[in-house]
């Protein structure tokens, strides 16, 4: 570690005071463990992948050696394909609360075309003491909400989402729900009433009413499914590997059974959890909405359709000036006052 950090001899305080050495001993660097690796260099705390798939190597994971690889193809039968995606801001803040703005996207494909789609909001919502606690959440989330404003933007979007899903899932019929990411039930939900809009609940809805309910994750954190879909690299065609035990066993809450899939013959391997029939609706979802770069068309339309614009943003904030007598005070941006304006 010593030679990593390089110190100039100047600097005394580093040896005199142990600092380097203490450092070094805080964690066992093992660089040594990196020879022969393969590797990729993240970017930006972005999540990225190798273009080929890491590979198979000898002694890997026991699971990718015994994992079936099931192939699938398009089917052709006219289904509605509805895609619902969201994103949420901070708009502001006063003394006892904050405000925040939710805007969601909703497209929808049929017969393998796009057939419509619209927006929703964006929507203001506050969130005070008083409203946060109305939500009947627990007590320590509710502080929790209040405390960290990535919390806040989360209990929106979940608040959101679930609300559309669920007003989906029960008046559609044969239709399949795309979600974007994981199936998963969260601590967020309304779950006032007779399930309310949980994740569950929605889910009961689909097999009511004969709904297949699809969530697809773009990147996963968990390795151990990137090392269990590695085969799936090789074959040249749509495919998935069943990981649905990988995921019960090590996620919390998780709804339907989950796949490490890839719809197209040189697309990305992604995560996929469905609730109804699985060969079904990997297929009818080929063969109703368009996939381009191995991703749905709708879930793609149905991000960039409620991603917010400046101009939404600049348009907002004089609605809410304009609308409810707020005072706009002078603010400064504390982090940048501390450590300057240069860009590192």
């Amino acid at each position: 570690m010593a030679t990593q950090l390089n110190p100039p001899a100047s600097i005394s305080m580093m040896s005199d005071f142990g600092i380097v050495e203490s450092v070094s001993k805080c964690l066992a660097p093992k660089l040594e463990e990196l020879r022969g690796k393969k590797i990729v260099f993240s970017a930006d705390d972005k999540s990225l992948v190798p273009v080929d798939g890491w590979g198979l190597k000898a002694g890997g994971s026991p699971y990718c050696a015994t994992a079936t690889i099931t192939t699938f193809k398009p089917i052709r039968e006219n289904t509605m394909v509805a895609a619902i995606d969201s994103s949420s801001i901070k708009m502001a803040e006063t003394e006892e609360g904050a405000l925040y703005a939710i805007k969601c996207g909703v497209a929808v494909a049929y017969g393998g075309a796009a057939l419509m789609h619209f927006k929703i909001g964006p929507m203001l919502f506050y969130l005070s003491e008083s409203t946060v606690y109305d939500s009947e959440l627990d007590d320590r989330l509710a502080r929790l909400v209040l405390a960290d404003s990535d919390v806040a933007r989360r209990l929106v979007r979940v608040r959101a989402e679930r609300a559309i899903q669920h007003e989906l899932s029960g008046h559609f019929r044969n239709a399949i729900i795309l979600v974007d990411g994981s199936l998963r039930s969260s601590v967020f939900e309304d779950r006032r009433g007779s399930g309310g809009r949980s994740m569950t609940r929605i889910a009961e809805n689909c097999t009511l009413y004969r709904n297949l309910l699809v969530g697809i994750s773009k990147n996963t954190k968990l390795k151990i499914l990137e090392r269990a879909a590695a085969p799936l690299a090789k074959v040249p065609g749509p495919a998935y590997v069943d990981v649905d035990v990988i995921i019960k066993s090590l996620v919390k809450g998780s709804v339907g059974s989950s796949l490490m899939a890839k719809l197209d013959r040189n697309s990305p391997v992604l995560r996929a959890d469905i609730v109804g029939d699985r060969e079904q609706a990997l297929g009818r979802l080929l063969g109703n909405d368009p996939v381009a770069s191995g991703y749905p068309e709708t879930l793609r339309l149905a991000h960039h359709i409620s991603t917010f614009t400046a101009t939404e943003v600049t348009c907002l904030r004089s609605h809410v000036l304009n609308s409810y007598g707020v005072t706009e005070l002078a603010a400064d941006d504390i982090r940048r006052t501390l450590l300057g304006s240069i860009m590192v």
